[in-house]
């Protein structure tokens, strides 16, 4: 069932399923741009495994938040 000014069902799923990636790697990106200001040239292996970490948490917890958002949508 469509919604008033809902998006088609196509852009809705490309959102879902390219929107989390993208913007993980744009978060992975400012903060390794913030690391490179921060330590300098040489970055850490420390700090590299962190925004590792971080990036696969971040990309995890967008697709949660975003299929429960699809489903609440779809189905309430």
């Amino acid at each position: 069932m469509m919604r008033p000014h809902a998006a088609p069902l196509g852009e809705q799923l490309a959102i879902l399923i390219l929107g989390p990636p993208v913007m993980s790697v744009l978060i992975w990106l400012m903060s390794r741009g913030w690391a490179h200001t921060v330590q300098g040239t040489v970055v850490s292996d420390r700090t590299k495994h962190r925004q590792k970490v971080e990036f696969w948490i971040v990309l995890i917890a967008m697709y949660v938040l975003g299929f429960g958002m699809a489903f609440y949508a779809w189905f309430a």
